[in-house]
């Protein structure tokens, strides 16, 4: 076993975007630091490469600025390693004078109703997995030969759903998404996509730039109807506030769908629904139909709630997706919050089950704040992460650890193959080369056996 050496060992858990800014965090901030970051699958980038669609690919170049901080020379990459797997907790503290939990929010957050587990109903994620090539996804099958699918949720990634599945084949090809994938929605008789949120036009969460997006698609017409555009008193006052300047947007484009309503067209159809919330599930043996209940907002502005009005109305569908939020991992010791999962902490230090305050551990980007902001967001919570814990560095660092070689060296002796990321720049290079042929910016690899077989 490799002996302790006098840098400050940190390893941070998760090579997302979180985990590159809290490495860029210590490098900048620390004179003699080692970092060393953990991530499951063999390549990096984490919701850059798996949640970012595929046909958004300037989102993606964010990954040039990840590259550079993957080079500076006190960070390491360790790929294909997984926690709890193939290394434990315990053992990485023993290792690193810090252990910093990046792991995002990897799983949706259930609707809870009758019928949930239906063939034909998925959680969003699988669905934006499946199409972006994540290898813990491709087993999964969608059931796209009904006319109609349901997208439960009015944020940006419902959004990324209904457009994904309402483009073009031709425009999708032009985009990272795997040809397994293409192949599937090359054959989809999906010609309605209804596009459905409980609240009203006003408490939309989707952002002006993709919702007029969607109105942009080659063969496609997205309407709504013009009822409900007829809204309350407080949602006036909601809209007219100052600072609603992106609902006052998004609004003036919902009143151009609104003229949509009621054409007949041969182009594919996104229907935007509001005031329908998902109550049940139907079908025998698989999805039929949608059930929602009809509601209604009462109270002041900006805290209206949703009221259930008795009535319900049914979408007949063979396929539908949950996209209403998403939820964090539990670890064994760890306090989290019971909402979506997040882990309690303290000024970013991570507390016991018994809420008390761990030293040595601590978390940033979505598992810290919870699935909100943009990729951006997360170097400002890296920043903040990284902060507190230099106001703790001197308990922190009393004793030599022995880091990056100690956990190398384990990692072989149980014979997992570790990814450095020189190993995933060759990856990566055959990925782009694949794409070549094909016309598009890469062909992923999607499976790790496949990944490991290139190096």
């Amino acid at each position: 076993m490799t002996g302790p050496n006098s840098k400050t060992q940190v390893a941070v858990i998760g090579a997302g975007p979180s985990g590159f800014y809290v490495a860029e965090a210590f490098a900048n901030q620390c004179t003699d630091v080692e970092v060393t970051m953990i991530e499951k699958l063999p390549c990096p980038y984490g919701l850059v490469r798996y949640g970012v669609a595929p046909d958004h690919q300037k989102l993606k170049s964010v990954t040039s600025t990840l590259d550079a901080i993957a080079e500076y020379p006190q960070v390491k990459y360790l790929g294909n390693v997984t926690l709890g797997q193939d290394i434990s907790l315990e053992e990485l503290q023993s290792f690193f004078h810090i252990v910093v939990l990046t792991t995002g929010m990897p799983n949706s957050t259930s609707l809870g109703i009758p019928g949930e587990h239906l063939p034909g109903v998925h959680p969003a994620t699988s669905f934006i997995g499946w199409y972006n090539g994540h290898p813990d996804f491709q087993d999964t099958s969608f059931d796209l030969a009904s006319p109609a699918a349901v997208v439960i949720g009015h944020g940006n990634v419902a959004i990324d759903v209904a457009r994904i599945l309402s483009k073009s084949i031709d425009e999708l090809r032009k985009s990272d998404m795997t040809e397994a994938a293409l192949s599937v929605l090359a054959e989809s008789q999906i010609k309605t996509v209804h596009l459905v949120g409980r609240r009203g036009p006003v408490q939309a969460k989707f952002t002006p730039k993709e919702i007029h997006e969607l109105g942009k698609l080659e063969n496609c017409l997205v309407s709504i109807d013009p009822k409900h555009l007829d809204i309350n008193l407080s949602s006036s006052v909601e809209l007219n506030d100052v600072t609603n300047a992106l609902g006052r947007k998004n609004f003036s484009i919902f009143q151009e769908f609104g003229k949509h309503f009621g054409l007949s067209s041969d182009k594919k159809q996104i229907v935007i629904d509001f005031m329908m919330k998902p109550k049940a599930f139907i079908g025998e043996n698989k999805l039929q139909t949608v059930r929602f209940d009809i509601t209604s907002l009462e109270g002041p502005a900006f805290k209206q709630s949703v009221i259930a009005t008795g009535k319900t109305s049914d979408i007949h569908a063979g396929l539908a997706f949950s996209c209403v939020g998403f939820k964090g991992t539990a670890f064994p010791g760890l306090m989290t919050s019971e909402a979506n999962g997040a882990l309690k902490h303290s000024r970013s230090g991570l507390l016991s089950e018994l809420g008390v305050k761990i030293p040595g551990l601590y978390a940033a980007g979505w598992a810290k704040r919870g699935p909100q902001g943009v990729v951006g967001t997360n170097r400002e919570c890296a920043q903040d992460t990284v902060v507190h814990i230099m106001e703790d560095i001197d308990q922190l660092i009393k004793a030599p650890k022995p880091g990056h070689p100690a956990l190398v060296s384990l990692l072989g002796e149980r014979n997992i193959q570790c990814v450095t990321f020189s190993d995933w720049k060759v990856i990566n290079a055959k990925e782009i080369e694949r794409g070549k042929s094909l016309g598009k910016p890469r062909e992923k690899f999607t499976s790790v056996a496949d990944m490991l077989a290139c190096i």
